[in-house]
């Protein structure tokens, strides 16, 4: 992301591998040894050869220094969210690192999209990023998933209890203006999972304080 990378943070440190081995070390070095560390990072700055040995450099000094595992985004920095996520060459990354823990992201969407990126990849575990926006329960249908049962979509209860504590946590942490603005996004993600998804993504949109929320609510989804 453009302002994340001109203020030196984040997928920056990927051209810059000494800076982020400094980093890594530092964090390490603060936490207690008794509390795991983990990173995650995109699997190169770009595509050149030169920014792969790069990522390949820190991700082993991730390792040596002890840290628990790291995540690998299959996206370079430089293609931001644009394009394929590249699960060819995760796989390949975890194929040249058999003996460590490696988690993979990017494009997980869906309960499926985590165990087809397991399957395809041989990733040790999956990060679920964007894909649970609006979606939370794509955790429990995954433990669903790994006990053999279908996965179930949230019924029309649990979304608004979920909706109506998400809401109240937003202003909590931020007031009601800016939570009522924050939370138009979140409600229009939500509302996918609504019998009459479209009427509620276009409510949502028109979302300007907690009476238009609970409005939404209790015309969609009832209390009943």
């Amino acid at each position: 992301v453009k302002k994340i990378s001109k203020k030196a943070r984040g997928g920056h440190w990927l051209a810059e591998p000494e800076g982020a081995i400094a980093i890594l070390e530092a964090v390490r070095a603060a936490v207690p040894a008794e509390i795991p560390c983990t990173v995650k990072l995109r699997r190169s700055f770009d595509d050149t050869p030169e920014m792969a040995a790069n990522f390949e450099r820190i991700l082993e000094a991730t390792y040596a220094m002890g840290y628990a595992w790291a995540t690998v985004h299959a996206r370079t920095v430089e293609q931001k969210y644009m394009g394929p996520s590249r699960w060819d060459l995760l796989r390949d990354i975890v194929r040249r690192h058999p003996d460590k823990p490696i988690f993979g992201s990017g494009d997980v969407w869906d309960v499926h999209d985590i165990f087809r990126m397991i399957g395809y990849t041989g990733v040790s575990g999956v990060s679920v990023a964007r894909g649970c926006i609006g979606n939370p329960w794509i955790f429990r249908q995954a433990r669903q998933m790994m006990l053999g049962e279908a996965p179930a979509a949230p019924t029309v209860a649990e979304q608004r209890e979920v909706l109506r504590e998400h809401f109240r946590l937003a202003v909590a942490v931020s007031g009601e203006g800016l939570a009522s603005k924050t939370m138009r996004k979140f409600g229009i993600r939500f509302a996918a999972h609504h019998p009459r998804a479209e009427e509620v993504r276009l409510r949502m949109i028109g979302i300007a304080c907690l009476a238009d929320w609970e409005a939404v609510l209790g015309e969609f989804y009832g209390d009943n």
